[in-house]
């Protein structure tokens, strides 16, 4: 009777571990289609206009580019402004 409580009890913990991994891989599958929802392909062949090309959408859309140099005098300024 031992052996079958034991038997029953490792068969509980492997189908709630099996649960667990494809909870944990849905989770990560979805989280990750929904970061690339926003991600294009880049436009190689600059030369031709595509206007069928959907244009860039979500929250993202407007992303303003910041120079680099830029930030890096800020942060130069607020560096030396310390000492």
């Amino acid at each position: 009777m031992k052996i079958r409580v034991k038997l029953w009890l490792t068969i509980f913990l492997f189908l709630m571990m099996l649960l667990a991994s494809v909870a944990s891989s849905y989770i990560g599958y979805f989280m990750g289609s929904e970061a690339l929802k926003v991600v294009t392909q880049p436009n190689i062949n600059s030369d031709d206009d595509n206007l069928s090309q959907k244009p860039l959408g979500g929250k993202h859309k407007g992303l303003e580019i910041i120079e680099e140099q830029e930030i890096l005098q800020q942060v130069s300024d607020v560096v030396n402004q310390t000492k």
